[in-house]
């Protein structure tokens, strides 16, 4: 092979490699993300697990509820909003006709500087007997906010406000009974999607 031929192949290998990485990542993106999740075995979904403090001031360990649906919701009790409307239409789903037995709703705070065991207790006691306030200290609930993507920013407090308020993301994940993640939703979500969402989780 002459020098002169060497040369244009090595001009062309770049662009080769390129078309070739070009045609790879175009396969990989036609490939359904369900699939893609499936080709790891069957923990391929399971829940990053945590343990927190509860509303009464004991441990809450995510895997210690294999058996049973859970829906995550991160919010705070000083929510004027998105909290109070996604956890009503969560009550309203599990009062509802064919509500999957033994569900429950985590409550996990963003704002824990306030939002106490006492304040929790009181707070998710507004809404039923399934639902748990969550929280613990910075290093407990940052991998927990980590593993869920779970932004949140506490806003400067506007004038007249009483207090500051938190911005946060409304993300509702639905464990199921084996502790995968098995759905999302959102804080708008109407109470029927929400039931159907935990009924996916309770098989």
């Amino acid at each position: 092979m002459t020098a002169t031929a060497v040369d244009a192949k090595a001009a062309r290998s770049p662009r080769l490699v390129r078309a070739g990485l070009i045609v790879l990542l175009a396969a990989v993106a036609a490939i359904p993300l369900a699939a893609l999740w499936g080709a790891f075995g069957p923990y391929a979904h399971r829940a990053a697990d945590f343990t927190l403090v509860d509303q009464d001031g004991r441990p809450f360990t995510l895997s210690a509820q294999i058996g049973h649906p859970v829906a995550i919701f991160f919010g705070y009790t000083d929510c004027p909003d998105e909290c109070p409307l996604a956890l009503a239409n969560l009550a309203r789903a599990l009062r509802s006709p064919g509500a999957p037995r033994g569900a429950a709703v985590a409550f996990i705070t963003v704002d824990p500087v306030r939002d106490t065991p006492a304040v929790l207790k009181h707070y998710v006691g507004l809404f039923g007997t399934a639902f748990v306030g969550l929280t613990g200290s910075d290093a407990a609930l940052a991998p927990v906010y980590a593993a869920y993507h779970t932004d949140h920013q506490r806003l400067p407090p506007e004038a007249g406000a009483r207090g500051y308020a938190v911005a946060h993301s409304d993300t509702i994940f639905y464990i199921g009974r084996d502790g995968s993640l098995r759905a999302f939703g959102n804080a708008g979500d109407a109470p029927a999607t929400m039931l159907r969402a935990l009924g996916d989780a309770s098989v």
